[in-house]
C-alpha cells in the first residue's frame, strides 16, 4: 500500500480583532467575544464528535446521528473551514483524517442525495478546505464528487 500522506498544515492560531481602538477595554471586549465563539464551536463539535462522528448531522436530543445527506458526513465538511479559521488544529486534523480515510462517493444502493447539497456543501466545503489548507486530499476528494454528479449536469432535462 502506499504511504500515508503527509500532515496537514498546521492552521494559523486565531487573530485578535483588526480594529484599531484607543480603548483596551474594546479590544479586550473583541477578544473574549471571539474566545466565547471559539468555545462554542469546540462545544458543539465535541458534542459532534462524540455522538455522530461521520453522520451527516447531530441529533442533540437523542444523542443520535442522522444521514439527512446521503450518509456524506456533511457536518464534518461543512465545519473544515470554520475549524481551520478558528485555528482549532487538533480538531481540524481529525476532519481531515475522516475526509482522507472514510469519505466515499461510492455507490450508496439507492440513497437520495441531493445534488444542490452535495454541490454547495460537499464540493464547496472541501474546496474551501483545500484553499485554506493547501492539502491536495480535499481537492481530489472534490473532484471524485464531481464526476460522479458530472451526469446530472449533461443532462437534457
Amino acid at each position: 500500500p502506499p504511504p500515508p500522506p503527509p500532515p496537514p498544515p498546521t492552521p494559523p492560531p486565531p487573530q485578535a480583532s483588526q480594529k484599531t481602538s484607543s480603548s483596551s477595554s474594546s479590544s479586550n471586549a473583541d477578544v473574549t467575544r471571539q474566545q466565547a465563539v471559539v468555545n462554542a464551536m469546540r462545544h458543539a463539535w465535541d458534542g459532534y464528535k462524540k455522538h455522530a462522528f461521520g453522520f451527516d448531522e447531530l441529533r442533540p436530543l437523542s444523542q443520535n446521528g442522522i444521514n439527512n445527506f446521503g450518509g456524506l458526513g456533511a457536518t464534518i465538511i461543512d465545519s473544515l473551514d470554520t475549524l481551520w479559521i478558528m485555528g482549532l488544529k487538533d480538531e481540524f486534523r481529525d476532519a481531515r483524517d475522516w475526509v482522507a480515510s472514510k469519505f466515499t462517493v461510492e455507490d450508496k444502493g439507492g440513497v437520495y442525495i441531493s445534488h444542490f447539497e452535495t454541490t454547495i456543501r460537499i464540493i464547496g466545503g472541501l474546496l474551501s478546505a483545500h484553499d485554506l489548507s493547501g492539502d491536495r486530499v480535499f481537492v481530489e476528494k472534490a473532484s471524485k464528487v464531481a464526476s460522479r454528479l458530472k451526469p446530472s449536469f449533461e443532462s437534457t432535462s
